[in-house]
């Protein structure tokens, strides 16, 4: 039976959790012999496995979570995918792009945060595609000279711009408008000018993108239309 461990400063005995996954933590005090823990676990196997059926049955189905999309819209390079299931035994998850279509294969013991897992990578990958080759159109058409390009899925930050001019972009810029999208790249590619936001940062901006408050505007509200199988 698979576990993590993980030493708590403040514990004072064995605790066994599972998480909403159904993977099972053990936190030890610190100093504990981890050598222990299997035999722990062993005894606790009836408990654990009846836990486990209990929150399967809570759980709700992967699709009905959002965690198993049958359709991605990506507006902001006009893309729309159909997403198909398939359900093999003996395999791991795979993801295979056929025709505007993506094929996920998987067994049903698999859970649906794995298969949102093969999403968030290939949401990344097509980021890549995209956004990069935007980026270099954006900078030759504007004057902006930038670094190396990371393509990240991230909760809080549409991107970012580092003192060596390296630019970071989240892959959820596919699900905004194009007018959004280029909002933000060029944003970021400002801040190779200007790394603040100053008088002198917003001036820049107004003059490579004049309708930039109406793109702001969107992307307060984006967050909170991101698909569940991104992450939270």
């Amino acid at each position: 039976m698979t576990f993590r461990i993980r030493f708590h400063p403040r514990a004072r005995y064995v605790r066994l959790r599972l998480e909403s996954d159904g993977s099972l933590v053990v936190t030890v005090p610190r100093g504990f012999d981890r050598s222990r823990v299997p035999a722990l676990v062993a005894e606790r196997r009836g408990w654990i496995e009846q836990a486990r059926q209990r929150l399967a049955r809570a759980r709700p189905p992967a699709e009905l979570a959002g965690l198993t999309p049958s359709r991605i819209e990506l507006p902001a390079v006009a893309e729309t995918w159909a997403v198909q299931y398939q359900t093999p035994d003996g395999e791991m998850p795979r993801l295979t792009e056929i025709a505007g279509t993506l094929q996920i294969s998987a067994p049903t013991s698999v859970p649906g945060n794995s298969v949102a897992g093969l999403l968030r990578n290939w949401l990344k990958t097509r980021a890549r595609q995209h956004l990069v080759p935007r980026v270099r159109t954006l900078a030759d058409r504007h004057g902006f000279r930038h670094g190396r390009i990371t393509i990240r899925n991230q909760k809080t930050r549409w991107g970012s711009c580092s003192s060596r001019a390296n630019l970071s972009l989240n892959a959820r810029l596919l699900f905004l408008s194009p007018e959004a999208c280029d909002y933000v790249l060029l944003h970021e590619l400002v801040h190779t000018e200007h790394l603040n936001h100053s008088p002198a940062f917003w001036g820049r901006v107004a003059e490579v993108a004049p309708d930039y408050r109406q793109a702001m505007t969107e992307l307060k509200a984006a967050w909170l239309a991101m698909p569940a199988w991104v992450g939270g």
